[in-house]
């Protein structure tokens, strides 16, 4: 299955919050973004190259700003042979074979069309794709993507899958499992759970896996956060229902705040970047907050070394309502946001570490 995603006008390729969320919704039908075009305008070469790519791909989804989505519109109806006509308020092609407010799709050969109008600050209209997917997406932690692709390569090989990796972590792998069929894609990943067992986590979004079980065993989450400034509560809010389990969290990026919020010691700050400082900060979380898990961070983020700790290296814990608890010191290299993300990843992915059975 090929599917191709264009984003045609200004304002929808600029506005990076609205151009994310046109993202995030294709994602959620189509799982994953793989190929997407941005156009400032509707050029002279557009027909032409939707002819092209209506023989190239299965599904193309076209989200076009109100201003240009006439124009839009007219060229997928010609490209069908076909002509707009007005259908409850909106123009689209006669021959549409699915059609609601804002949104048609048209069949053009073996190619599925959708058109979607869409204006900034107003919520988008609903793909109209009907997907059937022949790929799935697991993570295995707690090893390494040379290992899980030995374990995995006979296994893929008996049931005609096509195996996708990519480490996350050290110690995470994602898998994009490609089938031929269906029906041998199911039976693949029923025996890869058989296999796995505890170490598979499905979907390809790890913390999403992580909300979802604190929300369904009703587990309160809250977070210490320094050098990841809030990330780990941001990444969190992303999920529907995050309110029954997340009160708040404390950013104490400054020494100061670890101390009057958080209770750390000034001794044990004058090396913040520690485990030692972690520690308390795990402790402090449960003073402020009636929490069931408490995730904490220090480090150093930038590009810049800073006190003898090299720049990229983070502290992580974990801690839980009985006082049990785990902490870690990594190390990556990127900029300071890649840092960030990596180090959110980390944190949460410790807490199935510290209590795997309520996760399994």
């Amino acid at each position: 299955m090929r599917h191709l995603l264009l984003i045609i006008g200004a304002k929808l390729k600029l506005n990076k919050n609205y151009k994310d969320y046109i993202i995030r919704q294709y994602k959620a039908v189509f799982k994953e973004l793989n190929e997407c075009l941005c156009f400032d305008k509707s050029t002279k070469e557009l027909p032409f190259l939707l002819e092209a790519w209506s023989n190239e791909y299965d599904f193309i989804t076209i989200f076009t700003s109100s201003e240009l989505y006439g124009t839009n519109a007219k060229i997928v109806a010609t490209l069908g042979e076909d002509s707009l006509v007005l259908k409850n308020e909106l123009l689209v092609p006669s021959k549409a074979i699915k059609w609601v407010e804002n949104s048609f799709l048209m069949q053009i050969g073996s190619c599925q069309i959708n058109v979607l109008k869409s204006s900034i600050n107003e919520k988008l209209p609903p793909l109209l794709c009907e997907v059937k997917h022949n790929f799935d997406f697991f993570c295995l932690r707690d090893m390494d993507e040379e290992s899980v692709l030995i374990l995995l390569d006979s296994l893929a090989k008996s049931y005609e899958i096509e195996l996708l990796s990519l480490s996350l972590l050290e110690n995470l792998v994602l898998i994009k499992a490609v089938g031929a069929k269906f029906s041998n894609l199911e039976s693949f990943l029923q025996a890869t759970k058989t296999l796995f067992n505890q170490k598979i986590i499905w979907g390809a979004d790890p913390i999403e896996f992580i909300a979802s079980k604190l929300i369904e065993k009703k587990l309160k989450i809250s977070f210490a956060e320094s050098c990841t400034a809030g990330l780990c509560a941001s990444e969190l809010a992303r999920f529907n229902g995050i309110s029954a389990i997340f009160e708040g969290s404390l950013i104490s990026y400054s020494n100061r705040l670890k101390n009057e919020w958080l209770g750390v010691s000034e001794l044990v700050l004058q090396n913040e970047y520690s485990d030692k400082c972690v520690y308390f900060m795990l402790k402090g979380t449960f003073k402020t907050s009636d929490c069931d898990f408490a995730l904490a961070i220090s480090g150093v983020a930038g590009d810049s070394d800073d006190r003898g700790v090299k720049a990229g290296t983070v502290f992580i814990g974990a801690m839980y309502r009985d006082g049990s608890f785990l902490q870690e010191s990594l190390h990556f290299k990127g900029d300071r946001n890649f840092v960030r993300y990596q180090t959110v990843l980390a944190s949460f992915m410790l807490m199935i570490k510290l209590k795997p059975e309520i996760f399994f």
